[in-house]
């Protein structure tokens, strides 16, 4: 098992993960992230991370176990949630788009890679890690809850996502 950085190349690739597990999640009633099918995240998405550096994976050979983006930028309103520290853009990374494929949940990889999300932020020298989910994911605010990080409160981020009027916000300070 291997977590790193993801190619340009391999985006593609990437989002049709993400669109398996999204299709999965709709095909079981399970969708508890609100994931659109090829909407969010999507092929698009993916390849925007993988320029900007930010899209990462974990691959078992060839196969893509998980697929997660760690940004600076926080794809919404930061500024209205209570964090418990007043961090400028740049002093914290944020957690988006984490998958982990259906058959390889609930065995750990989550906290494993949510471990290298904290590891990596603290060798780039950010004072936090952020993530913000809907409210009924409560696997994702369990997880985030299990590895340690904080619920800060609920905010509208000004991402106008239909049905979702506010998402919970959770910090890992450093």
């Amino acid at each position: 098992m291997e977590i790193r950085n993801c190619t340009v190349a391999e985006a593609t690739a990437v989002g049709e993960f993400y669109d398996s597990v999204v299709k999965f999640m709709d095909d079981n009633n399970i969708n508890y992230t609100k994931w659109r099918y090829k909407i969010y995240p999507s092929t698009d998405y993916a390849g925007d991370a993988a320029r900007a550096g930010n899209l990462f994976v974990c691959t078992d050979g060839e196969k893509i176990l998980a697929a997660f983006v760690l940004s600076e930028n926080p794809e919404g309103d930061y500024s209205k949630v209570a964090w418990s520290q007043n961090l400028a853009v740049g002093e914290f990374l944020v957690l988006h788009a984490f998958a982990v494929a259906p058959d390889c949940q609930r065995r750990g990889l989550g906290k494993k890679i949510v471990k290298y999300c904290v590891s990596y932020a603290a060798e780039k020298n950010h004072r936090a890690l952020r993530a913000d989910t809907v409210p009924e994911n409560f696997p994702a605010q369990k997880l985030h809850e299990t590895c340690g990080f904080k619920f800060v409160g609920a905010a509208d981020l000004g991402r106008n996502v239909p049905g979702v009027p506010q998402f919970c916000c959770y910090e890992r300070i450093l």
